[in-house]
């Protein structure tokens, strides 16, 4: 289960890389109902977050030879409209002017209407990409989309026509979501750096290398800090000065932080590990809060206002613990 569970009055929504889609009562974990990708082809994974808009939720899939971009009514589990896409969506859409923008995995670029899934506009500018790697998640400011493809190029869109208004070469091919910091646009490549761009030219004007390895997942913007995985000999939790770049702390385990977005709620960020390990930091200092054994690889997080963490695990196993209301949103 890669994506975060996602809390919904009474119910916890996630998606399982098995091909289901599943509410449960998130206080017992009880299914309370449950949608089947294989009713629209071969069993499709979840990888992209989901979009919650009042009394729906869409979320992506990715399969081969189709995925499916999907809205449920998240009370009933009725499913309201899908937009078909070859090998579907495994990068985070957006909602942005009352639009949901979707990028596929062969680089389709298209604006939905979260109403009735009509397709709004429709763009290919990269050409048809080869499906792997995944294309990364993209992000917005203002009225540009900003995408990068799974080789080493970046565009910037029109939000209400997806017209290209500018296109650039990277050094190295994208590794890591797209995140708006300030006027530039922050992404790791897998060169080992972390870029800052330009978002109204492209130029890249700041590029950091990270000695602990390549940069990978989600990363996090809670300002002040940025938070960012790496991957090396170790895995290492970042704590970079979001515009400078420099490292405030940095925590590591012994193989891989193993949860790609990492669950920053109040004054704490939370990771978990390959070693099975779910383990919380202080957001400012990095100082261990606490550490503890899940028996399951964890990999998606959500968190209800109630102070309930919800895990998903590489098992398909789903954990709910209660922590400190100190530390929730």
């Amino acid at each position: 289960m890669f994506v975060s569970p996602t809390v919904v009055g009474n119910a916890v929504i996630l998606g399982s890389c098995a091909g289901s889609l599943y509410a449960l009562d998130r206080k017992t974990g009880t299914p309370i109902w449950r949608y089947d990708t294989k009713a629209d082809g071969s069993a499709a994974q979840f990888h992209g977050e989901p979009l919650l808009l009042g009394e729906r939720i869409i979320i992506p899939t990715d399969s081969d030879p189709k995925g499916h971009l999907y809205s449920f009514d998240t009370a009933t589990g009725d499913l309201l409209w899908k937009v078909a896409l070859n090998h579907g969506v495994a990068a985070t859409p957006l909602l942005i002017d009352g639009r949901v923008v979707a990028v596929s995995e062969e680089g389709e670029v298209l604006a939905v209407d979260p109403k009735d899934g009509a397709i709004v506009w429709r763009e290919v500018p990269a050409g048809a990409l080869k499906p792997l790697p995944y294309v990364p998640s993209p992000a917005y400011a203002g009225k540009r989309i900003f995408i990068a493809d799974n080789a080493k190029r970046l565009f910037s869109l029109d939000t209400a026509t997806g017209a290209t208004a500018w296109r650039k070469m990277l050094p190295a091919r994208p590794n890591t979501a797209l995140l708006i910091v300030g006027r530039t646009l922050v992404l790791g490549t897998e060169d080992g750096y972390l870029n800052w761009i330009a978002i109204d030219s492209g130029e890249v004007k700041k590029r950091i290398r990270l000695e602990e390895g390549h940069p990978y997942g989600t990363p996090i913007l809670a300002s002040p800090l940025l938070f960012v995985l790496a991957a090396g000999a170790k895995g290492t939790l970042l704590a970079l000065d979001a515009e400078s770049g420099a490292i405030r702390w940095k925590q590591e385990t012994p193989r891989e932080w193993t949860t790609y977005r990492p669950l920053v709620t109040g004054s704490t960020v939370i990771v978990g590990s390959e070693e099975k390990n779910l383990c919380a930091f202080d957001r400012v200092s990095g100082k261990a809060q606490w550490c503890r054994s899940v028996g399951q690889i964890p990999r998606g997080l959500g968190i209800s206002s109630d102070g309930i963490l919800y895990v998903g695990s590489l098992s398909g196993v789903v954990q709910a613990y209660r922590i400190s209301t100190a530390d929730t949103p």
